[in-house]
């Protein structure tokens, strides 16, 4: 993967959006309030575009083939589910020289191949950002960074159009959008999961469910902000940095069964971040001991 972040003018793209939820919603407002041009949106229910449209001050479609003879450059913002659906109604409309784009991270531009026969020139863009509220969550995309995968012919009119926003960009592979799908979700939905578990484990020390995040939260943020400023190592605290064997064990006495496979795995990886840290320490009896659980 390549990184890029210098902010560049983009060419006179028009956009249209076939999909009108939060991702279409939130891209389309972010788009224009950055002077990139858009004609506006197609969605299943003409309300929805509506809606879409309004927000960002752009024109409705109720007619899918009069959104892309507008637009030069099309994203389709549906469920990943939809994606091949809506490539499969296009397929019989003039889109010769039309960069069509899809906004998942899971699904590589190879679903446009059929398409790429027509002269079309296929994407994914992928912001990699949580998108909760259709309605503002355009307001912080400013720090988003977005992923590009696609056809070469049109890659430097992505890169501009990313750029433009005054956003940061990588470039990846699309052998490798399982794993990097993944990335995006253990940083996300699966840290949330595991949060949610920490607090849980606190409501069972009698703490109150409200309680719980709200007392943890103070730790959580901490942790973050030493991890951005410091990094992985750096930020490392707690007993496997100690070598705290016995605190393990009294964690490995606590835990849930069904948890324990999870602690082992995460304690496994905190011990490898350890050993870059303390390069002098002696881990052996701390990893023994992880080793045979």
């Amino acid at each position: 993967m390549t990184s890029y972040s210098s902010k560049q003018r983009s060419d006179a793209l028009k956009i249209g959006f076939i999909g009108a939820g939060k991702v279409g919603f939130s891209l389309g407002k972010y788009f224009s309030l950055n002077n990139v041009k858009l004609t506006g949106y197609y969605s299943r229910t003409y309300r929805s575009a509506l809606k879409a449209a309004e927000f960002t001050e752009t024109k409705a479609y109720n007619n899918l083939e009069s959104l892309i003879k507008d637009s030069d450059t099309i994203f389709i913002t549906t469920p990943d589910d939809a994606i091949l659906s809506i490539c499969e109604k296009i397929i019989s409309f003039d889109l010769r020289e039309k960069i069509i784009c899809h906004t998942s991270g899971s699904l590589s531009s190879n679903i446009f191949s059929n398409l790429n026969l027509l002269g079309v020139f296929g994407y994914s863009i992928h912001p990699m950002f949580p998108f909760p509220n259709k309605y503002t969550t355009y307001k912080n995309l400013k720090d988003a960074y977005f992923s590009i995968e696609g056809s070469r012919e049109k890659l430097d009119d992505i890169k501009k159009l990313i750029q433009s926003l005054g956003n940061k960009f990588i470039v990846r592979d699309e052998n490798k959008d399982s794993l990097y799908h993944l990335a995006n979700v253990t940083v996300s939905n699966l840290v949330l999961s595991l949060l949610n578990l920490g607090c849980t484990y606190l409501q069972q020390c009698g703490v109150r469910e409200e309680d719980a995040l709200e007392a943890l939260f103070p730790l959580i943020e901490s942790n973050i902000s030493n991890l951005k400023s410091k990094g992985f190592v750096n930020a490392l605290t707690g007993p496997i940095e100690r070598g705290d064997s016995g605190t393990v064990k009294q964690h490995i006495e606590a835990i849930p069964k069904e948890d324990l496979q999870m602690y082992k795995i995460l304690s496994k990886n905190l011990l490898e971040i350890s050993k870059k840290k303390n390069s002098d320490r002696d881990y052996k009896r701390l990893q023994d001991y992880l080793g045979g659980i």
